[in-house]
């Protein structure tokens, strides 16, 4: 079974792609400063679009740009980061602008561009002033977005190329994180990292939470659940808890899974990552992590 989604890693010279056995297929020359907020490979591995402060620029392999979409200058003055996806079907891609923090006017943005050409499709102005956002496709044709502002919390949102747009109020600061291979379940994690929690797709209600100290006996403040992981397979997910050692304040952290129909801890993986958020499930009862010698693995 092939994996659910492109595997890439995000290095020095450029966006690594690889194919499900690990082969390197390509690297998309992208270089890594402040101004690179975020990048999306298609499906197809022949393209890439990345987000930058004032603009989304799509290229191909060889790294020459097919198009272009500009943001509009901003005033560079607010913490905000831009980020875009790929749908599921390489078709459209999905672009949040957070035009408040970004000094282009009084709303966020989200905006849904021509996979092909980079012509605007559809755009929906956002009750939100946030500091970034996060893509999931949702697998029937919809996007879903959360918007986070810093200590005011998150906010997520769903749509379609030729929907409305749907604030989703049963979400209170929830960090959505993976969507399962199945496409029937969504992970979210507590935007104060308390829990985890699946839901289903189509309404986006809870099915199944995990308090933090089903995953071990720490003191209140002393772990947190973090906000990555996600579907091992379609009934179970990765979960990450992590935390400081008392003596020497460094940071530790386990992977867990769980059975995502139960809302139950099944064990503790025998493990190690280089940090918290190398990790990532396949969705066919395998994920990839970053060897020490930098070596991508699939295990």
């Amino acid at each position: 079974m092939s994996p659910h989604r492109v595997i890439s890693r995000f290095e020095e010279h450029g966006v690594d792609v690889y194919d499900a056995e690990l082969t390197l297929v390509h690297t998309f020359p992208l270089a890594r400063t402040p101004q690179t907020h975020a990048y999306s490979v298609a499906r197809a591995r022949d393209r890439m679009a990345w987000a930058g402060e004032e603009s989304v620029t799509c290229v191909d392999t060889a790294g020459a740009e097919v198009w272009r979409f500009e943001l509009g200058p901003g005033d560079g003055a607010g913490d905000a980061r831009t980020d875009v996806a790929f749908a599921d079907d390489d078709g459209h891609v999905w672009l949040y602008s957070p035009d408040v923090n970004g000094g282009r006017g009084g709303e966020d943005h989200w905006i849904v561009l021509d996979g092909a050409t980079g012509a605007e499709v559809a755009r929906h102005a956002l009750p939100t002033a946030g500091h970034g956002g996060s893509h999931l496709c949702l697998g029937d044709g919809r996007m879903l977005l959360e918007v986070g502002e810093g200590q005011d919390g998150t906010f997520c949102f769903a749509a379609g190329p030729g929907t409305e747009l749907t604030r989703i109020d049963v979400w209170v600061n929830r960090v959505p994180v993976d969507v399962s291979p199945d496409q029937r379940q969504i992970m979210t994690v507590d935007h104060e990292q308390d829990d985890v929690a699946f839901h289903d797709v189509t309404y986006f209600a809870e099915t199944a939470r995990i308090p933090l100290s089903a995953f071990g006996d720490w003191e209140f403040g002393t772990a947190a659940v973090e906000w990555t992981g996600g579907f091992l397979t379609a009934e179970t997910a990765i979960v990450v808890v992590s935390g400081e050692h008392e003596e020497t304040e460094e940071t530790w952290w386990k992977h867990f899974t769980v059975d995502t129909r139960a809302g139950s801890v099944t064990g503790e993986m025998p493990i190690s990552t280089i940090d918290e958020y190398d990790l990532t499930p396949l969705g066919d009862g395998t994920y990839v992590i970053t060897d020490t010698d930098g070596t991508v693995r699939r295990m």
